[in-house]
């Protein structure tokens, strides 16, 4: 019989398994390939013959492994990166770039563990025993490697054991430095303005005014405020809802921040940040309106003044015992730079950060992001998740402008659009955490890739996609789902 070869003209679907290379009755298989090597499948059906290679340089030294990694900033500007022992090249347009070398931590044995991810001019890469590294071009020929900084978070569970932390000093400015208090109008019901500053939101101040202001001046010396918090009394129809919160140099007072209709709850608590590197004489709030448009009276109880890190000298945080500190050993002195998560009396999570180590029970910190309401011991606080002791993370990619790490079996995921922060959080552009992220198994992940839809966690134990709950769904801390990826 005469043998029949039709002509087969696309290759779409490329190599199979052997498993179906006698499945004609399969779509797939009249534009599938049992073997294509040095080819590669074109969308269109057909194919081509693969790129080559030829010799631009000799490694720095050929005696020792090396990886190359593709930095692609555009179509016009690519570059290969030469990851050696202990240092990074640069090459482009067929030439190594000048004589730049970056000096870098991962040994020659480390290589096959780095995991890439690029984005525009930021190259992020990890290696699950060294902090995360950014790596930025600047200019073509100048390169930094720096370590990856993040602000708050990602943590360790919360604390369930019975030891305690107590810190010695609260970085409220008003408690720090001795000063004075007044206020646009003279305090009624036997009230004062210094209440407002005593870091008790047990003592209140009463004004006779619907517009007015409170005001805190240093009795020597200027400070920077970069944050502040309001709480109001059990009244919330009193409390300020459009105010300036300004600083004062000396001749004028200076808008730092502007807030407008804000609404309370009876002795709601409120945060406020915001850029200030001025340090001021004074600060104050003044308000125009108050939630009782018809009212007489303006009341709260307490603003809190978060002095600037870069100002802040750090105190000590003192643990009751090191049980439930890592893995009951206490502090150590790798600690220094980790986060540290704190639950004060008034149930307001704040952070701050290790900034050195006394002994197993003692650290001293920064508060990194408002000042704590007082110095009673904290019951409730989370240890920041990546250390040298607990490890770094080990795989990273960008999903839906979100800057995602894989560690062990946990994803985390930044704030969107801001690769920084980590704070968890219930808004839809919050960070996120992912517990078990490879299904219903604790299988370390692998990898994790963005795609089309979904981000794609590579595990131990299989392929998994995570991805908002609804068809063209966002990811974010109220839609998610988690699934067995089909591809």
């Amino acid at each position: 019989m005469t043998a029949l070869y039709p002509v087969q003209d696309v290759f779409t679907r490329g190599e199979i398994s052997p498993r179906l290379h006698s499945r004609a009755s399969l779509d797939l298989y009249r534009a599938a390939l049992a073997k294509c090597e040095n080819f590669v499948t074109l969308p269109h059906g057909g194919i081509r013959a693969r790129g080559g290679t030829y010799f631009v340089n000799e490694v720095k030294n050929s005696a020792k492994k090396a990886r190359g990694i593709p930095f692609i900033f555009s179509v016009d500007q690519a570059y290969c990166l030469e990851f050696g022992d202990l240092y990074i090249r640069v090459y482009a347009y067929g030439a190594r770039v000048g004589t730049l070398e970056v000096a870098s931590p991962w040994a020659e044995s480390d290589l096959g563990d780095l995991s890439f991810y690029q984005s525009a001019d930021v190259m992020w890469i990890t290696h699950p025993n060294y902090q995360t590294r950014k790596l930025t071009r600047e200019a073509h020929t100048t390169w930094t490697l720096a370590l990856l900084d993040v602000d708050d978070g990602p943590y360790l569970d919360i604390n369930r054991t019975d030891t305690t932390l107590t810190p010695a000093a609260t970085a409220n400015l008003s408690l720090l430095y001795a000063g004075s208090a007044a206020a646009s109008h003279a305090p009624q019901f036997g009230t004062s303005a210094s209440n407002i500053w005593d870091g008790s939101s047990g003592n209140i101040i009463s004004l006779e005014t619907l517009a007015g202001w409170v005001s805190y001046t240093f009795s020597s010396g200027t400070h920077i405020c970069d944050a502040y918090s309001v709480t109001v009394s059990s009244k919330p129809l009193l409390a300020p809802t459009s105010w300036t919160f300004q600083g004062y140099n000396g001749s004028t007072w200076v808008d730092l921040d502007t807030q407008i209709g804000i609404v309370w709850f009876g002795g709601e608590t409120k945060f406020f940040s915001m850029i200030n590197t001025t340090a001021y004489s004074a600060y104050r709030l003044s308000w125009s309106a108050t939630g009782d448009a018809n009212g007489q009276y303006s009341e709260f109880c307490e603003v809190t003044l978060h002095q600037a890190v870069s100002e802040q000298t750090p105190f000590n945080l003192t643990a009751s015992s090191t049980t439930g500190i890592n893995g009951n050993t206490g502090f150590q002195n790798n600690d220094v730079g980790r986060a540290i998560r704190l639950r004060a009396r008034d149930g307001f999570w704040r952070w701050a950060k290790i900034i050195a180590r006394t002994s197993p029970t003692v650290v001293t910190v920064k508060m990194q992001d408002q000042a704590l309401p007082g110095t009673s011991a904290i019951v409730y606080w989370r240890l920041g998740a990546w250390s040298t002791s607990e490890g770094w993370p080990d795989s990273v990619t960008v999903f839906e402008e979100r800057l995602s790490f894989g560690k062990k079996y946990r994803i985390n995921t930044s704030k969107t659009g801001d690769f920084d922060d980590f704070a968890l959080g219930e808004k839809d552009d919050d960070a996120m955490e992912f517990l078990q992220a490879g299904g219903g198994q604790a299988n370390d992940i692998v990898w994790i890739a963005d795609s089309d839809g979904a981000m794609i966690i590579a595990t131990a134990g299989g392929i998994r996609a995570l991805s908002g709950s609804g068809i063209d769904e966002a990811l974010t801390p109220s839609s998610f789902k988690n699934r067995r990826s089909r591809t």
